[in-house]
């Protein structure tokens, strides 16, 4: 499976959509009544405006040539996709057990945090999905593959957290423009936060307590609402 995944992520500029796909099957899970999760609801939930670009990541997967090798659910088959963008991007390597059983219907909508969230309303979010300050933080640090300007697009590392608390979209300069454009206003949000805001220090301090405490919030994320076989 490990293989075929990396075949497809010869380009690494698909990892932060593949990574994308992640967070957007896996964030519908809610802690109270133990739905939404990993369970490859996101194929039927393609058309949703917050899934808007995921169509082309979902794509770049030839299913059945995976199936005709290793037999996997889509939410195996994402959610191991997400771990090996991670690691062929320089991040952590994150094993994860397999076995996870597809659901046949959408989750219900509303379920994903939205962007424009500040601090206070993501810690919410995050709470009722079983996800500590500390792991919100982590998990928020994927952020920093793709466009949102931490740091170069395709290598996983702690720029995110050092971006962040450098705050470049403050500035007044005119010729910061583009700087102004860096990040989601949740990610902005976070910095402003106290709490959060120690966590974006330590990790921005240390690249290996980020990736570590990054692999085990992911893999509690991919866990999360899963039905096993």
């Amino acid at each position: 499976l490990q293989d075929e995944i990396r075949e497809v992520l010869y380009f690494k500029g698909r990892a932060p959509g593949l990574l994308r796909l992640v967070f957007h099957d896996a964030g519908t899970f809610e802690e109270s009544d133990q739905t939404g999760g990993m369970n490859g609801s996101i194929i039927y939930e393609l058309d949703r405006a917050e899934n808007a670009g995921l169509k082309k990541s979902l794509k770049a997967w030839v299913k059945s040539k995976v199936d005709s090798i290793c037999p996997v659910s889509w939410a195996d088959l994402i959610a191991v996709a997400g771990a090996e963008a991670v690691s062929i991007c320089g991040g952590p390597n994150i094993s994860l057990r397999l076995g996870r059983i597809d659901t046949v219907s959408p989750d219900p909508e509303g379920k994903l945090p939205d962007e424009s969230l500040d601090a206070a309303a993501m810690k919410r979010s995050f709470r009722r999905k079983g996800f500590s300050v500390q792991e919100l933080v982590a998990l928020s640090g994927a952020h920093t593959l793709g466009s949102k300007g931490f740091g170069d697009p395709v290598v996983f590392d702690n720029s995110y957290y050092r971006i962040l608390l450098q705050k470049p979209w403050s500035s007044s300069s005119s010729a910061d423009g583009m700087s102004k454009m860096i990040g989601l206003p949740s990610d902005r949000a976070l910095v402003e936060d106290e709490e959060c805001r120690q966590w974006i220090s330590n990790y921005a301090d240390d690249q290996n307590l980020f990736f570590n405490d990054f692999k085990n919030a992911y893999t509690k994320l991919v866990n999360n609402g899963a039905v096993w076989k």
